[in-house]
């Protein structure tokens, strides 16, 4: 039993990776010194923490995407200038450096690098582990954060427990191409748009000019469309399918309406995958998704995308919401020897100091409550110059539901094969029937083999 649901629990971490365009490969964890004891050091609360200087190399596994410049800019340097005798050495997730091969071999890491929604994968190996009394000790002021981003990880907790803090937190925003609507005369979007509105922008700005086909708008996936509902394939604590839902009705059918408008179907809806069309090709005029504020698209931008950004639309029984808290958290493993100089790291990089740098350099949107966070989001990066970015700060999220460790790549597979069938003509209730029965099978055969 259990190394079939170390299996399956490999299965979602692998679907992690690939919606997070991890890369392969990675070392071997290092042999590490230090024995844990403490000496002193003044934290940013002022009050006394626990220091041990004996060096010691600290592991550190992301399931999700973080570019190696960043690690080592954000992560690893802050951390060697504040304590020196700490090294990081990050292991990729790739072919014999998956999560189930560290433990396996008895190598599990100190650090993880996650979403809130990933943290189940790492719940299942038993490597979770409550961080609050270290927090504590460490002098690190917890009501600095947001509670909403807090409470996405303590959501997985029987008692509280406090699994992880918060890196950064993702947003979500509608970006859209100026030239497509200049093209075609159309009125950039405007902030505080409804779903509705936004359908009747795609209808002008989906047509066929000198041999190209315009898409209006794509929202990334059924998916993204279920999250200011703060809706899971699957049930955490039944772990059943919960996609037999009304919720779930009205985001087939938004997304089906998106799709329906003449021109805006894509490709396929079993491998889609919107950005290149909105970065490369230039032929997609609107994208709803999240923080698109990386190398893509400063690249993209370089090569003559002309964009903007707007506020994301809204459900108009739920306005102002853009999905459910979607958070990048570290995490300190049960099983870590050297959890002083683990939560050190936290400290570190949790610290306004890092945090701001973070904002002005990457566009990562802190989750401290500190207002400046925002104000100085992406100052210094020249792409972002001039554009909208204050109407990403007019939406905000839900709380963030529980996530399970059967939430893999199979069953999302399951939901755009249940949406497909439906777009082509299958009656709803019977799609997310069928969809709930195959689910409901592919976790029976995940916990039984």
């Amino acid at each position: 039993m259990q190394s079939r649901r170390v299996a399956v629990v490999c299965a979602g971490l692998c679907a992690l990776l690939i919606s997070a365009g991890c890369g392969g490969g990675g070392e071997s964890p290092a042999k590490k010194g230090a024995d844990g004891s403490v000496g002193a050091e003044r934290t940013e609360t002022g009050k006394s923490a626990a220091v041990d200087t004996t060096p010691v190399t600290l592991t550190l596994f992301p399931s999700v995407g973080i570019e190696d410049k960043d690690m080592n800019n954000l992560i690893i340097q802050p951390v060697r200038k504040k304590y020196p005798h700490i090294t990081i050495e990050m292991i990729k997730p790739g072919k014999g450096t998956m999560i189930q091969d560290l433990v396996t071999a008895g190598q599990p890491p100190d650090l993880l690098y996650t979403w809130n929604g990933g943290l189940p994968t790492f719940q299942a190996f038993d490597l979770l582990y409550d961080i609050a009394p270290l927090t504590q000790k460490a002098g690190i002021d917890l009501s600095r954060f947001e509670p909403v981003v807090l409470d996405a990880i303590k959501v997985l907790s029987a008692k509280g427990e406090l699994y992880a803090l918060p890196f950064a937190v993702n947003f979500n925003a509608l970006y859209y191409n100026k030239d497509i609507f200049d093209k075609f005369g159309v009125a950039y979007p405007k902030d505080g748009l409804t779903w509705e509105d936004t359908l009747e922008l795609a209808k002008k700005l989906s047509r066929s000019d000198g041999g190209v086909q315009y898409r209006g708008l794509d929202p990334e996936a059924v998916s993204r469309l279920s999250k200011p509902f703060g809706l899971t394939y699957v049930d955490y604590k039944s772990e059943k399918a919960a996609i037999n839902k009304e919720e779930w009705k009205r985001v087939y059918e938004l997304a089906r309406s998106i799709y329906a408008i003449p021109g805006n179907q894509p490709a396929s809806f079993l491998n889609a995958n919107a950005k290149p069309a909105f970065l490369k090709d230039k032929n997609l005029a609107m994208l709803a998704t999240i923080n698109l504020f990386n190398l893509a698209l400063e690249e993209a931008t370089k090569e003559g995308l002309n964009w903007d950004v707007a506020q994301y639309p809204s459900n108009k029984d739920k306005p102002n919401v853009y999905g459910h808290v979607d958070a990048n958290v570290i995490a300190i493993t049960k099983t870590s020897k050297y959890k002083e100089a683990a939560m050190q790291v936290l400290e570190v990089v949790t610290s306004d100091e890092v945090q701001l740098l973070s904002a002005k350099t990457t566009a990562r949107l802190s989750s401290l409550k500190n207002p400046e966070m925002k104000k100085q989001l992406g100052a210094d990066l020249p792409f972002l110059k001039g554009k909208r970015l204050e109407s990403i700060f007019k939406s905000a999220p839900v709380p963030a539901p529980a996530y399970s460790q059967f939430e893999d790549s199979t069953t999302n597979q399951i939901v755009l094969k249940s949406f497909e069938d439906y777009f082509n003509g299958k009656d709803l209730n019977s799609s997310l029937r069928e969809a709930e029965e195959k689910m409901n099978k592919h976790i029976g055969e995940s916990k039984t083999k």
